[in-house]
């Protein structure tokens, strides 16, 4: 094949990758909107589609938090903001700090809720509990619902559902310390001046993410 042939060849593969994307696109477009629906009102935070070859597409709904008054920030996180807000041009958030704020922002987090109430309600044996008590962080959702799977015997759904909870209440947990870094005691008034307090500072844009995977 000589450069002339090649170039004509690396147009026509270029057009191709083109269109093939443009379609491809259109089928992430649908299978977004399907998310959508398939996510509204639950406790789920993923929704997977599959074919019968064993490829997958998990739609996963995630927060990008921006902030509206940044120099809100030193009074919100107080004594504790040194160790998860970088000052520079910009702000730069902590992922422990933009979990935080995500979820203060979009009211995900039980009050006076934690991973042992929690873990309470399933039914365990103790060596379960105890290995799930360290695993369960709420901070990376499909891990947690991996682990409520794997060592506590439940089933997708109660994972998953189990899995939002724990973020939840890990969420409380997580406002419930910075507060009481910040004050010498917790009270409804003070969480309810933080969480204004977060309403007003930043805004959280929630837009979902797909991952593909392919068959093994």
């Amino acid at each position: 094949m000589d450069l002339s042939e090649k170039v004509k060849r690396y147009a026509e593969i270029k057009a191709e990758i083109s269109e093939l994307k443009s379609e491809a696109d259109g089928i992430e477009a649908d299978i977004l909107k399907a998310s959508e629906a398939d996510l509204q009102d639950t406790k789920f935070k993923s929704a997977v589609y599959s074919d019968n070859a064993g490829n997958a597409i998990t739609v996963t709904n995630a927060d990008n938090v921006k902030l509206v008054y940044p120099t809100m920030l030193k009074e919100i996180f107080g004594k504790a903001y040194g160790d998860v807000v970088k000052e520079d041009v910009t702000y730069t958030l902590s992922e422990s700090a933009k979990r935080l704020l995500s979820a203060v922002y979009n009211k995900e987090y039980i009050k006076d809720g934690s991973v042992a109430k929690i873990l309470d309600g399933l039914g365990l044996d103790d060596k379960s509990r105890k290995v799930l008590e360290k695993k369960l962080k709420g901070a990376k959702y499909e891990t947690d619902v991996k682990n409520l799977m794997q060592l506590g015997g439940l089933d997708e759904k109660a994972a998953q559902e189990n899995a939002y909870l724990v973020s939840e209440a890990v969420a409380w947990q997580n406002l419930k310390r910075l507060l009481m870094i910040n004050n010498e005691q917790l009270t409804d008034e003070i969480v309810e001046r933080a969480v204004d307090m977060i309403d007003s500072a930043v805004v959280v844009e929630r837009t979902p993410k797909t991952k593909f995977t392919a068959k093994k």
